[in-house]
């Protein structure tokens, strides 16, 4: 993960989302006991690459990780995807 400790200059930047995003991000950085800038620079550290990471020839470590909040697969699913089955 990024140190963001070392960081001295700090820069404003505005994005854009949704409202039920914006909640969830503020309920989270309530619960956390954080700052809802300080919760959005943790999430980008996360998945932003570091100076030690190796790019990877395996696809499939590549998508760990992704997917919506209560995705579920069924049994046979990937394979049924992937191998046409």
């Amino acid at each position: 993960m990024v140190s963001l400790m070392k960081t001295t200059t700090m820069k404003n930047v505005t994005i854009t989302m949704p409202a039920e995003l914006d909640a969830e991000a503020a309920a989270q950085a309530r619960r956390l006991g954080i700052s809802k800038s300080e919760l959005i620079r943790r999430g980008l550290a996360a998945v932003l690459p570091t100076e030690d990471t190796e790019p990877s020839d395996d696809p499939w470590r590549d998508m760990v990780g992704f997917g919506g909040k209560g995705l579920s697969v069924e049994p046979g699913e990937i394979d049924a995807v992937v191998y046409g089955a």
